[in-house]
């Protein structure tokens, strides 16, 4: 089996970079709608901005496995916030992710499905914190790729945005309570530090390692540790804002027979939103 299905996503994500680079060559920090180059290449990074974000993400891992293979993933993890009262947001999101796995057993297909929610005040503009749950289902479609368990936990995010600067971390730990007997049970902690740059003409630079601890795994596999950083850029592609960024992670620390590091394409699409 090979990984052409996720390479079609490696194209089209390419493809709309060579669309949108053009028009990008015509923008300019002058505000649009209200909204400068800055402020757009900032409500790329933010969870809890007034717009539903669309954010499409191709990973390739490179040294898979014991023969140094090439895995890649596409993940689609859309941002959904709903506006309850004048005090209230409730923000829904949502994560899929296709993936081929060169090792140890060669499989292509879903991973299972999470689904995270945070409730945050609405008037928040400076600091601003969520907290909710995160629901994970065994939607995975082989064994390799998924878990086997239904699983649940809290979940939080806090926010410091100020001048060019966007800071984040998101925080879940995941238990399972129900799925497969014969598989073994889900303790997952989950860390995501963000720190960004945003310039002026909506370029940007980040880090956004995503961390994870895995309770039921010796301690020579328990942490996964990337490094690495971001470069990208927010802009209005004729009437639609969107970003675009690339980015290179080292696994620092990882699980025997992971990938050693990994590049990954993003393309974020934004919808902005009334309250």
């Amino acid at each position: 089996m090979r990984a052409y299905p996720i390479s079609a996503g490696w194209v089209l994500l390419l493809a709309m970079v060579l669309n949108g680079s053009a028009s990008a060559q015509e923008a300019t920090p002058t505000a649009t709608n209200g909204v400068t180059s800055q402020d757009l290449a900032k409500s790329v990074h933010n969870l809890f901005e007034d717009f539903v974000k669309v954010p499409i993400e191709a990973d390739t891992y490179f040294k898979v496995g014991p023969r140094h293979n090439v895995g890649q993933s596409l993940n689609i993890e859309p941002v959904f916030p709903f506006h309850l009262n004048s005090e209230w947001d409730l923000i829904a999101r949502p994560n899929l992710t296709l993936t081929y796995l060169p090792s140890p057993h060669e499989q292509f297909g879903l991973e299972d499905l999470q689904t995270l929610f945070y409730l945050t005040p609405s008037s928040a503009s400076e600091w601003i914190w969520g907290i909710g749950p995160i629901f994970e289902f065994p939607t995975a479609t082989d064994k390799q790729l998924g878990t086997g368990k239904w699983s649940i936990g809290p979940n939080g995010a806090l926010v410091y945005s100020n001048g060019p600067w966007f800071n984040e971390i998101l925080a879940y730990h995941l238990i399972s309570f129900a799925g497969d007997r014969g598989r073994a049970g889900v303790s997952l902690t989950y860390l995501e530090p963000q720190i960004s740059y945003n310039f002026e003409s909506g370029w940007y630079v980040d880090t956004d390692p995503e961390m994870t601890f895995d309770w039921k795994a010796n301690s020579a596999d328990a942490w996964t540790i990337p490094v690495g950083v971001d470069v990208g850029k927010a802009f209005n592609l004729g009437s639609r804002a969107m970003s675009l960024q690339i980015g290179s992670y080292d696994f620092v620390k990882h699980p025997r027979g992971s990938a050693r590091w990994m590049l990954r394409v993003t393309v974020t699409l934004l919808f902005p939103t009334t309250k």
